[in-house]
């Protein structure tokens, strides 16, 4: 007798991981930071910062293209090249935290919620 157990904990670990991964880039992406902020109450305490983040891993002259993009009459493409943009940090932020324990804190807390369930 095959005993399956322990593959089926190993998918859900993964599933919980890609979740957790997708989640947490959803986050910082929308609100800038993670977690998000609350909007009222105690504020938690924030464990990624998007600015620090593009400061320390992108060029700075991205940020002044962008600017001056909307400055300009010619800003046509501005769409184009603000989803560019956001799909290259996207990408930049999943590389980031694959395995971080921001990432895993998250994925346990998921599969706890699967238990409850």
């Amino acid at each position: 007798m095959e005993q399956h157990g322990d593959e089926d904990y190993q998918e859900q670990d993964t599933v919980n991981l890609e979740g957790a991964l997708e989640q947490v880039v959803e986050t910082i992406m929308d609100y800038g930071q993670y977690p998000a902020r609350k909007s009222r109450g105690e504020q938690p305490r924030v464990e990624f910062d998007l600015y620090d983040f593009l400061l320390e891993n992108r060029d700075p002259s991205y940020f002044l293209e962008m600017y001056l993009a909307t400055f300009s009459s010619d800003n046509w493409n501005l769409e184009e090249r603000i989803m560019r943009e956001r799909k290259t940090v996207e990408a930049m932020l999943r590389k980031h935290l694959t395995g971080s324990d921001m990432v895993q804190e998250l994925a346990d807390e998921m599969a706890s919620w699967d238990k409850d369930e």
